[in-house]
């Protein structure tokens, strides 16, 4: 299914027609198949199942936020999360607790966990993909995520530090460091050059940075992803 013909489902009163739901849940699983994404496309079934409720599954909402976390530090995750009633954000805590790791920067504790996760869901279903481990390429998504924090935080980092940070051997690094641009030291081969002129510090723990955002900022993102 083309963007642009998703493009046309939603032109004029096409988002509030009903009849386009199915189309765009199969949209949202090609998404999730093919490591692609359509944020607007997402937005309309969550406004279509505000006006029918009856129609909701938490499936749909899993995919959807998984797909919003993979686009963090992007506020996605947070507009998606707020336009979910509340009564299904109990079946949908696993999902939010990885988003909790990823604003609070806490890297090595989001790969735990998600692996915790996969392991369980995979056994409840019988081998099958759930959860966050439904979406393609997930692991790249995040660890794009955690380079660009890493990238804008430290001056130098311990290859063992990022190993742990991006949920890889060391031996796995080099293509992670020439992705990025960054160098190996020439004094210390085993510490990672990412600003040469930075003034930041040299990693010793996970950075404390947080993407965080209040309530009234749901709200205005909200308003606008409506037209209101």
């Amino acid at each position: 299914m083309s963007p642009a013909h998703i493009e046309h489902l939603l032109a004029g009163g096409g988002r509030y027609d009903i009849d386009i739901l199915p189309q765009l849940e199969a949209y949202l699983q090609e998404q999730l198949d093919k490591a692609t994404y359509d944020l607007e496309a997402n937005l309309a079934i969550l406004k279509l199942y505000l006006l029918s409720p009856e129609a909701a599954k938490v499936s749909v909402y899993e995919g959807i936020l998984v797909k919003a976390l993979m686009a963090f530090p992007a506020t996605d995750f947070a507009l998606c999360m707020y336009q979910i009633p509340e009564k299904h954000h109990a079946a949908l805590k696993s999902i939010d607790k990885l988003s909790q790791h990823l604003e609070m920067a806490k890297f090595k504790a989001f790969w735990k966990t998600a692996e915790e996760q996969v392991a369980a869901a995979k056994e409840a279903e019988g081998g099958e993909a759930a959860g966050i481990s439904r979406a393609h390429g997930w692991q790249d998504a995040v660890r794009r995520h955690v380079c660009g924090v890493v990238n804008s935080t430290y001056r130098s980092i311990r290859c063992d530090q990022l190993a742990d940070l991006l949920n890889l051997q060391v031996s796995d690094l080099n293509a992670v460091i020439k992705e990025n641009s960054w160098v190996r030291s020439k004094d210390d081969k085993d510490v990672i050059i990412v600003r040469e002129n930075a003034s930041f510090e040299t990693a010793r723990a996970e950075p404390k940075a947080t993407t965080t955002m209040s309530l009234d900022m749901y709200r205005q993102l909200f308003m606008a992803s409506s037209g209101a």
